[in-house]
């Protein structure tokens, strides 16, 4: 899979965006409305990126995170910050030919590692372990976060119908890797620093 860096400001912009699209289909699912996050949920979600910085991995989790809140049925995740953890380490082992180990996953979460391994099995099993995103659909999701993101209507993050040119974004390879290599943690962690080769920056949003 190809890295598609982010830089800092986009970084930044990309934790605004997903924190925003969490909280208002976590709220709406949980409670019927759809309230703003707050500076800590903003926070978290950059803080996560920062870490992983592939903004193709942020949109698939973001994938993740609707189908679920439209189907899945998971009383383990209590919280949009679980929820945003989970989709993204799924999207990261999904997606991406080396990945991080839970332990790893637990320390930069502050999740335990019993819990991430409950969660990520109950989130599977309520989307049906349906993780494939096809063609046609990435590019509608893409075109739907845009649209989001400019006018923060709600609607958009459930719309069956946009118009919108082909889009020639590179796609998410299918199928889990089961054969993925564990690699060290990621970059900004604690006790070790991965140099990674990137190939180019992803401005979708800025």
């Amino acid at each position: 899979m190809q890295d598609l860096t982010v830089s800092k400001r986009t970084t930044q912009v990309l934790g605004e965006l997903s924190s925003n699209v969490i909280f208002k289909m976590w709220n709406f699912k949980k409670f019927g409305n759809c309230e703003s996050p707050d500076l800590h949920f903003k926070k978290f979600c950059a803080r996560l990126i920062l870490k992983f910085p592939s903004s193709e991995l942020v949109f698939i989790s973001l994938k993740y995170v609707q189908r679920y809140i439209k189907h899945g049925n998971n009383t383990n995740i209590t919280n949009e910050y679980q929820l945003f953890a989970i989709a993204l380490m799924l999207a990261h082992k999904w997606h991406h030919d080396e990945v991080y180990s839970t332990k790893v996953w637990s320390e930069i979460t502050n999740i335990s590692r019993v819990d991430i391994d409950s969660m990520e099995i109950s989130f599977l099993k309520s989307l049906d372990f349906k993780m494939h995103i096809t063609k046609a659909k990435y590019a509608f999701w893409l075109n739907c976060l845009k649209k989001f993101n400019l006018t923060g209507k709600y609607e958009y993050l459930f719309a069956k119908k946009i118009k919108t040119a082909t889009s020639q974004e590179i796609l998410p390879k299918q199928g889990f890797n089961y054969d993925a290599k564990i690699i060290q943690p990621p970059v900004g962690f604690e006790r070790n620093i991965v140099a990674s080769h990137y190939s180019k920056e992803y401005k979708l949003f800025e």
